[in-house]
């Protein structure tokens, strides 16, 4: 019997879009584990996001036990919309990423390009 497939995560802003994983099939595999996006301002990020209020690396996806977590390495923190709406600002923290919301590197949601993530369940 075939294992599921593991859920994906889809970032967008503007005309960017990138998926994690990115695209692999990693079912049953120890990369499955160790599979992230880097978010930030510098060229080395899987998610380039400029902003005076980004860090160069400012924040890490990462996929662990099941679950999308968004882990804050920055100076000035992440707005984190989730779909109930809630707003949160992690700063040097982890908050679970589920369902479909909004990002903000840096400064409050009401920036005119937040970063929209959505979440495709196991197929």
């Amino acid at each position: 019997m075939e294992a599921p497939a593991m859920p994906r995560l889809v970032l967008e802003v503007a005309e960017t879009k990138v998926e994690l994983p990115a695209g692999q099939d990693l079912i049953d595999s120890a990369d499955a584990a160790n599979c992230a996006l880097q978010l930030g301002k510098s060229a080395d990020n899987d998610l380039i996001y400029e902003s005076p209020q980004t860090s160069r690396f400012h924040a890490r996806i990462e996929y662990k036990n099941n679950d999308f977590y968004l882990v804050d390495c920055s100076t000035n923190g992440t707005y984190v919309q989730t779909e109930d709406e809630a707003v949160t600002r992690v700063h040097r923290n982890r908050i679970r990423l589920w369902g479909s919301g909004w990002l903000s590197l840096g400064q409050p949601l009401s920036v005119a390009e937040p970063i929209h993530f959505r979440q495709l369940d196991r197929s």
